[in-house]
Order: C-alpha cells, then structure tokens, then sequence
C-alpha cells in the first residue's frame, strides 16, 4: 500500500512539471526564462516571441556543448561569434547559430543567440538581468523582428548554470 501511494504521488509531480513547462523550453526554469524575455520585450512594445521546439532542440544543442566541451570559450572568427561556435563535438561539427538552427530544422529568414553561462548556481531572473545589462544582448531581445524563440537550459546538480536562447523569424 505504501508503494502504490508513493508512486501515485511520483507520477502525479512528473505530470505536474511536464505540463508546466511551456512550448520551446524543457524545464520549469527555462518557461520562467522565456517568460522574463517576452515581459522584457513587450516593455519595447514588441509582440511576445512564440516557444519553437526546433529552435529550442538547436539551443539545447548548444547549452550541451557549452556544459561538455566548454563551447562558451572557444573563440569565434568575428568578437560577435565568441561563445557561439560549436565544439568538435557540436551538431554539426564547429556550427556557428545559423548552422545549428537550419540543422534542427528551423527556417528563418532572421535569426539571433544568446548565451549565459555561471559557474555557481542561478536563476532566470539573473540571468535575464545579465543579458539586459549587455547591449548585444538586450538588442537581440529587444528585437521586435523576432516571432519564435527556443530556451536551452542546464543546471547540472543545482551548481552551474548554462543558458541559450536561439531567436528566428520564419521566411
């Protein structure tokens, strides 16, 4: 009887955290994110940007190869690529964001990325605080072009954490 309770009480959390996260994010973290960015935008009077799951699959990608193989510190051939390239490892091999979107099948007549990475633990609003407080990055935000967003989001064990958003606008 006990174990029957126990695991009626595990599947209904499960149920609970699955529903909750919104289209383009697969963590309750990373809807909380998306959300602070649309609030952020519609203060631009920009229009909300619509959770992607392909744009979230290609900024997964990336937040993967961020936590695995340092991706965030390998130098880009442009200042504005650094952080932005994919590792040896990455899908594809060395991707730039353009590569890794149209790889997980997004069409885009626009596209933009942001990253944020912290070696202790944080938060969404940390982090969105970050990225408005950094001109490249609060412009991408800010963007009203932009109609589809996708959250890569990993906290491995609550001490990092490694956070991409993958911004496109359809052709």
């Amino acid at each position: 009887m006990r174990r029957a309770i126990a695991e009626l009480v595990f599947g209904t959390v499960l149920v609970t955290l699955v529903a909750s996260c919104a289209t383009g994010t697969s963590s309750v973290p990373g809807t909380d994110l998306l959300d602070l960015i649309n609030q952020k935008r519609a203060e631009n009077n920009c229009k909300p940007v619509i959770g992607n799951e392909q744009l979230r699959i290609a900024a997964e990608r990336h937040a993967v190869d961020m936590r695995d193989n340092n991706a965030h510190l390998i130098p880009g051939p442009t200042p504005d690529l650094t952080g932005h390239m994919g590792s040896a490892y990455s899908i594809p091999p060395h991707s730039t964001p353009p590569q890794r979107i149209t790889a997980a099948g997004f069409s885009y007549s626009k596209w933009g990325e942001i990253v944020y990475w912290s070696p202790q633990p944080s938060s969404a609003a940390e982090n969105i605080n970050w990225w408005m407080n950094s001109p490249p990055h609060r412009k991408i935000i800010q963007d009203c072009e932009f109609t589809h967003a996708g959250v890569g989001l990993l906290y491995p064990g609550g001490t990092k954490w490694y956070s991409v958003v993958d911004f496109g606008k359809n052709p």
